[in-house]
């Protein structure tokens, strides 16, 4: 992380998703047309991370060999998880203008489409957990991660911007609440897909733990070694979210006021 290798990927990232707004907006691309193209890129991604990522293992006893996907590459990350909402927003029923779910979708993947791919970006934890920096232009998982998460924010900064989207504060309150939803489930999913060890029917450590929205492992390796810096943590992302998110609304708030000044 914030090695060389890493700074050039940042680099790489911001021509990509300047160069992708610039385009989209040179042409007045509609979002179903932009979502197409994203469609393509969440299949090529995932595609790439399965092929890339999946080991032969062997059963215990040693008799069979097995392909296995480790669980921290399911797509329940902030950032995975639009790739159903992206699906969902190009192909599900309705237009973009008359259907409030997609709108609600949309108006949810701004801020978390920006803000998700932003932190990946700049806080990119395969190199923790996956290849090693050394391996960032040589191991295919490295391009998928950039390459998605820049395509991610340059849709996610597109859909204000095509004007296809109705935004307000109440849109706010439905994102942040499915956002609070979201991390529930991301403690939940944390707690199942973990691997503890019992003995005599009491918890006594575990071994693995996935990291789904950062909630169980800080992304810049400060240990949480209690229960109290853990809610403090949370605490801290949880203020994040809500602040990041309002400053992201705020603009768009502004916009909209201007606009009713002016008629």
């Amino acid at each position: 992380m914030f090695s060389v290798q890493h700074m050039i990927w940042v680099a790489i990232s911001v021509v990509i998703t300047v160069g992708s707004l610039v385009f989209m907006k040179k042409h007045k691309m509609h979002l179903r047309d932009v979502l197409t193209v994203c469609c393509i890129v969440c299949i090529a991604s995932e595609v790439t991370k399965i092929l890339s990522c999946i080991e032969m293992v062997p059963s215990s006893d040693g008799t069979m060999v097995f392909p296995y996907l480790q669980m921290q590459h399911l797509p329940l990350h902030l950032c995975s998880i639009q790739i159903f909402t992206i699906f969902y927003c190009r192909f599900g029923k309705g237009t973009i203008a008359g259907s409030k779910v997609k709108q609600f979708l949309l108006a949810f993947m701004y801020p978390t489409c920006t803000l998700g791919a932003v932190f990946a970006i700049a806080l990119p934890s395969i190199f923790n957990t996956t290849i090693t920096v050394s391996q960032a232009f040589t191991h295919p998982v490295a391009y998928q991660l950039f390459i998605y998460h820049s395509v991610l924010l340059a849709l996610g900064l597109y859909i204000p911007m095509s004007g296809e989207v109705r935004f307000s504060w109440s849109t706010y309150r439905s994102t942040m609440l499915a956002m609070s939803v979201l991390t529930l489930f991301g403690i939940y999913f944390n707690s199942i897909f973990a691997r503890p060890t019992y003995v005599n029917g009491e918890l006594v450590s575990v071994d693995y733990v996935t990291n789904f929205f950062f909630l169980y492992r800080t992304p810049v390796g400060i240990a949480l070694e209690t229960k109290l810096a853990w809610f403090v943590y949370l605490l801290i992302l949880v203020a994040l979210a809500f602040s990041l998110i309002a400053l992201l609304y705020l603009p768009l708030k502004k916009e909209r006021k201007e606009l009713r000044d002016r008629t």
